[in-house]
């Protein structure tokens, strides 16, 4: 039982990066001298190979099992490495042929090729890396020995190593810290708060809900620390509509591996396109409600259908039933007649991380009761407000099956005209527009019930406006600058009005004391554009209504608006980035005011200062020439003749 438990300890642990790293099915080991920090080459000078030895038993007896030279050519590096390595180190040095390939392997510039520094093929290919396949045999005493050799055949340890004395470090647990799916892609972020971790790759596996076991992924992740954090990071493109589960496999460069990570769940759905219930509908059924509904699509992101019901059209909604996601009705008998009820149905969705509760379709019913004629409404008063308006209050009726208040209004008690639609207040306002100073006026109210019965008139109740004839005016006007003028809108007091034929805008600067008119003919439209402001001054604008008489109403209350250069000219407001398989696409919100040009500005991790990479007049841009596995920040600047803006935002994204 002790032995069992050690070797389950034994999965989660791990070797640092270092001379001699114990894998479970190999031994490797670095060749590092220490020699040349800012290369990685290790040949550099008077080193001719490096010879590894093996004690397998740890008493002395060594024997060369392998020899590590650096290529004598590119054509060697390619037969070691294989073409698709080798091009990548090509493309890291921008380099055209094979020679100019060669020259950069020379010089050994960790700078140029990033993340490969990490590929066992890429270490192998420049002798920087030994293997050894046969460790049946291992034991903690078993040794391994690094002689470097010169162009003289002169010999020098270059490191000793005993299996039993190499230091074994636990692998963390790595749990989600963030995931994001749409219809096509997948992103999952894993992490922990302990460092020193070995784990330098990860190993996804994932399952969707058509398949019975995990699956391996064929792509890696790189696993990194930032600030007191372990993390690494999985993308892939998937089918829209699945349901997938994934989970990491933490491991050392020698391959030993840690524990799972925690699962993670996906659907391949944006929430935004999650269909929601349609085509609701309720009958009046013999003893009950009958409730109808479209069927949902077959997609694995629907758990149920949850059925709420309130007697009133906004709190008070409590759980009914909960049915299949197949399901398209429901009979609800538990009601009362002539009493409104309002139901609320919506899917219920699986619990993955950036769902929501998708809004409910509603409805309502009352079973109807034909015999029952609503009383009445009592307590009519009627009053002019300081606002200009009249307004109405009346007592509520105590009927529980109320459908709707109507308002009536007429000169005489015998010309009495519906004035509103279905009220379900007992509160009205009037506009005094609609009134004649001079005439009495005739309020009443009547209420219909569910059952489209409809009470009596109320006690009529008499009102005389208190109204004096002016010409209107508009009660605001807004004013923005756009497209190189300033577009003014204003309150079209001609729609309320019969009398109203047109408008008269006027406009004075900051320096100047008062009005001009700014177009001598009427104006017919609440719309006007100026385009004769100029950037740089302030402006103020008013607007006065003009009646049949061609009278004019006193100005509107006042707009200003100051035309500044940042307005004109100014960066995106955000900036998107995403991998795409020919490199990094930019995006960002459109400039909406002026014709400009974009700037792309980009740097690496490793460089200190940013530097245009090209320009674009529409809002997107492709970089084709981002390296994988690097990471890149990204920001924009827009100019055109009036000058240049300010950055954007910055935004990062690593090369996938």
């Amino acid at each position: 039982m002790a032995k069992a438990q050690n070797r389950q300890e034994n999965k989660a642990l791990g070797v640092p990066m270092g001379n001699v790293m114990p894998g479970p099915n190999a031994v490797y080991g670095f060749i590092a001298t220490g020699d040349n920090k800012n290369s990685f080459n290790m040949y550099l000078g008077s080193v001719k190979r490096f010879d590894v030895y093996k004690d397998e038993k740890g008493n002395g007896n060594f024997k060369k099992i392998q020899t590590l030279t650096f290529p004598s050519s590119y054509t060697e590096f390619v037969k070691r490495v294989g073409e698709g390595t080798a091009q990548q180190i090509k493309n890291a040095f921008n380099a055209k042929t094979d020679e100019e390939a060669y020259r950069g392997l020379l010089s050994g510039d960790p700078k140029k090729i990033g993340f490969m520094f990490l590929s066992k093929d890429f270490l192998t290919g420049i002798g920087a890396l030994w293997q050894d396949n046969d460790i049946k045999n291992n034991q903690p005493a078993t040794t391994y020995k690094v002689v470097r050799v010169d162009v003289k055949d002169q010999e020098s340890n270059l490191f000793v190593q005993k299996l039993g004395e190499i230091a074994r470090v636990p692998f963390a647990k790595y749990e989600l810290q963030d995931l994001v799916s749409t219809d096509s892609a997948v992103q999952i972020s894993w992490a922990t708060k302990l460092q020193g971790t070995p784990a330098f790759m990860g190993k996804v596996y994932r399952r969707a809900n058509t398949e019975k076991a995990f699956q391996l992924m064929p792509s890696t992740t790189l696993i990194y620390d930032v600030a007191d954090s372990s993390k690494t990071y999985y993308q892939e493109n998937v089918a829209a509509g699945r349901l997938y589960q994934y989970y990491l496999i933490p491991e050392d460069f020698a391959g030993n591996q840690g524990l799972p990570s925690d699962t993670a769940t996906a659907l391949s759905r944006s929430f935004s396109k999650i269909k929601n219930i349609s085509d609701f509908k309720i009958k009046d059924s013999l003893k009950g409600a009958w409730l109808s509904w479209s069927t949902l699509p077959n997609e694995g992101v629907y758990t149920g259908i949850q059925i709420l019901k309130s007697r009133k059209s906004n709190v008070g909604f409590v759980e009914v039933a909960t049915l299949s996601p197949n399901d398209t009705s429901y009979f609800d008998r538990a009601i009362l007649p002539n009493v409104v009820y309002h139901y609320q149905i919506r899917p219920t969705l699986v619990n993955v991380k950036g769902y929501a509760m998708l809004s409910p379709a509603t409805a309502s019913i009352a079973v109807k009761n034909a015999n029952e004629i609503p009383m009445a409404p009592q307590g009519l008063k009627v009053w002019q407000d300081s606002t200009a308006q009249v307004k109405l209050y009346w007592d509520v009726n105590p009927e529980v099956d109320q459908f709707a208040y109507y308002v009536y209004r007429g000169t005489s008690k015998d010309n009495m005209q519906l004035v509103s639609g279905g009220l379900r207040t007992n509160i009205y306002v009037d506009s005094l527009s609609n009134l004649d100073g001079e005439a009495t006026y005739w309020y009443g109210i009547k209420l219909m019930n569910i059952s489209q019965k409809m009470s009596d008139l109320s006690v009529l109740v008499p009102f005389k406006p208190l109204k004096v004839a002016f010409v209107p005016y508009p009660s605001g006007i807004n004013a923005r600058y756009a497209e190189g003028m300033v577009k003014l809108n204003w309150d079209n007091v001609i729609e309320k009005y019969d009398n109203l034929i047109g408008y008269r805008l006027y406009r004075k600067n900051k320096n100047e004391k008062e009005f001009k008119l700014l177009s001598p003919a009427i104006i017919n439209l609440a719309y006007f554009e100026d385009s004769t402001a100029t950037a740089g001054n302030a402006y103020s604008y008013a607007v006065s209504a003009v009646n049949t008489a061609n009278n004019q109403s006193v100005l509107s209350p006042l707009t200003n608006i100051s035309i500044s250069g940042d307005q004109l000219l100014s960066p995106p407001a955000d900036l998107y980035l995403l991998n795409k398989p020919q490199g990094v696409y930019l995006s960002w919100p459109a400039h909406s005011e002026l014709k400009v040009s974009h700037v792309v500005y980009r740097k690496s991790s490793t460089e200190t200062g940013y530097r245009a990479i090209g320009e674009a007049e529409t809002d997107s841009y492709l970089d084709t020439s981002a390296q994988k596995g690097m990471l890149y920040l990204y920001r924009i600047v827009v100019k055109n003749k009036l000058g240049t803006s300010n950055p954007s935002v910055e935004k990062s994204i690593r090369r996938n």
